[in-house]
């Protein structure tokens, strides 16, 4: 990648502020018509997300004012991304999607958490097996026993556990 497209990297900030600030201005505007009560809580996140716009605006414009260094440095593995890392962050939505709908939420979860970041070029796999382990099994814990919610076991899991049951 070249060191033009990580100095000129400001372009794309200050597009993502445009359309979070259209965002919550619409979150605004389409709260205006509700009763008091149902208009607190939207005008609330609508204003504090404006404002926390404004305020990175500014940050931003001082720092592309004051600052001629690039904003990231040519040996960020994120600046030199390749086919692999782009691919996972592209397909990781949809392939979770189906994962989740065929297999359920844990072996969606754990498959997510130990194939995404190799996928992306993080090489401790043992602390990614580690942390998704603990991340599955406290999950599995807190949501049927500590929150009081059946998380979906997908198709193949219905099926299997209508299987066992019959039997």
């Amino acid at each position: 990648m070249s060191t033009d497209r990580i100095t000129n990297y400001w372009r794309e900030e200050f597009a993502l502020i445009g359309v979070l600030l259209l965002f919550f201005s619409g979150i605004i505007i389409f709260a205006l018509r509700l009763p008091f009560d149902a208009r607190l809580f939207p005008m609330v996140i609508g204003s504090a997300g404006i404002i926390l716009a404004l305020i990175i605006t500014f940050q931003e414009r001082q720092r592309y004012r004051t600052s001629a260094e690039p904003v990231v440095s040519a040996r960020d593995p994120a600046a030199n991304a390749t086919w692999p890392r782009f691919a996972t962050a592209l397909l990781a939505g949809p392939t979770f999607a189906i994962v989740f709908w065929l297999f359920g939420f844990f072996i969606a979860s754990f498959a997510a958490m130990l194939l995404m970041p190799s996928l992306m070029g993080y090489a401790d796999r043992k602390r990614m097996l580690l942390v998704g382990v603990a991340t599955v099994a406290f999950l599995a814990v807190f949501f049927p026993y500590l929150a009081v919610v059946s998380l979906p076991h997908g198709v193949v899991g219905d099926w299997l556990i209508d299987t066992l049951r019959s039997n």
